[in-house]
């Protein structure tokens, strides 16, 4: 995958490690689309930021009805727990306190980390939330490239933070919570809570919830078995009112709500779930973490994210699972509030879609083709990361956080060996070569 590029020139050793209070990219050094001079952009500070998001964010005013910030909050979710909690909340309370949950990624996605997860988190400072980013860094330690380095961690974290501040995130409104600090805090309050939820949970139950398929079914870390009574304590230590998580960590979701039930805890806070986008291929063997063309990421370089938009799946005039036109319904038009294609006779008209709905009618009769739909799709998409290209090309301390939490093709030894204990239960042998 060609990344956001940039030249040498660019990349100061000074502050490659230092942490800071606003976020960061993932960047490939070999790439050459961003190569300029970039000395003269080197000077800009990392508060210098690009145009927001076109969400129509402000603060909540007194005269704001709690209808309309409930009706920010539901044009959020795809599913919600307790949602009839959420009209008497928010008539109770001007700033329900709502957590986010976050685990730190060197390579951030379009959808559940990128512009998506800025799109909803500036709909819940619209709808007057007082906003808390959980950082999850300190689970972070389970990823096999990363280990226990919570400085590196803590890196990628502040890389995040960086990229969602280019792409306009209202970080004003927003409170970033690091789950390190608060366990160092609260381990009185945090361990016992995890372990009571190991005791009343079956082993077999817990490895159920791990995604990662790395590993074989003999050969699962103790790590990724605990992962998920971690995650539930975690959850359930913080003081939320609401909780937002993506549709994929919805398993995890019902087990503290079990767990909850379990132990008749009294207060449950809502929880909103947003949707997750399909993966771009039809091919499903293309659809592997191995193959960045699985998806758009945040600092792909335009070539890039351009060759992956050409290739998706996307049927003609099918509306009904349609991968590629579910990131037209959750990117596109939540962004601009409209969709501009251009006409495919070529004269240099368009034809603009102030709604999914009258856009869906056309793309099922047939009267917009498939390739002009990608076209439209593919401007829209490059206009909203242009700001963060601009933003990590002219900022040398943006540069230095993506290349300090840049992670190399390695294995550690804790992984080789459990790989090594798959190939002896597979194969029936004591031994094997390194």
């Amino acid at each position: 995958m060609a990344d956001i590029a940039y030249s040498s020139c660019c990349v100061n050793e000074v502050g490659a490690s230092r942490v800071v209070n606003c976020a960061h990219t993932r960047l490939n050094p070999e790439a050459s689309m961003f190569e300029s001079n970039c000395a003269d952009h080197s000077k800009l500070s990392t508060m210098d930021c690009p145009p927001a998001a076109n969400v129509g964010i402000h603060r909540v005013s007194m005269e704001t009805s709690s209808s309309d910030r409930f009706a920010a909050l539901s044009s959020i979710g795809e599913e919600y727990i307790c949602k009839d909690k959420l009209p008497l909340l928010l008539k109770k309370k001007l700033a329900p306190i709502c957590y986010v949950w976050f685990e730190p990624s060197h390579m951030m996605d379009i959808e559940q980390q990128g512009i998506m997860k800025t799109i909803y988190v500036n709909k819940i400072v619209q709808a007057g939330c007082t906003v808390k980013i959980l950082m999850a860094d300190w689970f972070l330690q389970r990823h096999f490239k990363i280990g226990t380095d919570l400085n590196k961690i803590r890196n990628i974290g502040n890389y995040n933070i960086e990229m969602w501040k280019a792409t306009g995130m209202n970080l004003d409104k927003v409170e970033v919570v690091w789950l390190s600090d608060e366990l160092n805090r609260h381990a009185v309050n945090y361990w016992p809570l995890a372990v009571d939820v190991s005791r009343k949970y079956s082993m077999e139950k817990m490895a159920s919830y791990c995604r990662n398929r790395t590993y074989g079914p003999q050969g699962l870390p103790a790590a990724e078995i605990f992962y998920p009574c971690m995650q539930v304590a975690a959850i359930l230590c913080q003081k939320a009112d609401i909780w937002l998580f993506s549709m994929d960590q919805r398993d995890i979701v019902m087990l503290a709500r079990d767990y909850s039930e379990e132990i008749n805890r009294e207060t449950k806070p809502a929880i909103i779930l947003h949707n997750t986008l399909p993966l771009l291929p039809e091919d499903p063997d293309l659809n592997s973490l191995r193959y960045p063309a699985r998806t758009l990421f945040m600092d792909d370089a335009q070539e890039a994210s351009n060759r992956k938009i050409e290739l998706a799946f996307c049927p003609p005039k099918v509306t009904v699972s349609n991968p590629f036109l579910e990131y037209i319904r959750y990117v596109i038009f939540p962004w601009f509030g409209n969709l501009e294609v251009a006409d495919k006779k070529g004269n240099g008209s368009s034809k603009t879609y102030a709604s999914m709905e009258d856009f869906v009618v056309d793309y099922g009769s047939g009267n917009l083709d498939s390739a002009d739909v990608k076209l439209a799709f593919e401007k829209g998409v490059n206009s909203i990361l242009k700001p963060v290209q601009d933003h990590f090309i002219s900022n040398s301390e943006a540069q230095n956080l993506y290349f300090s939490c840049k992670l190399q093709d390695q294995i550690t030894a804790d992984t080789r060996k459990i790989i090594l204990q798959n190939e002896e239960i597979v194969w029936g042998r004591s031994e094997l070569p390194l």
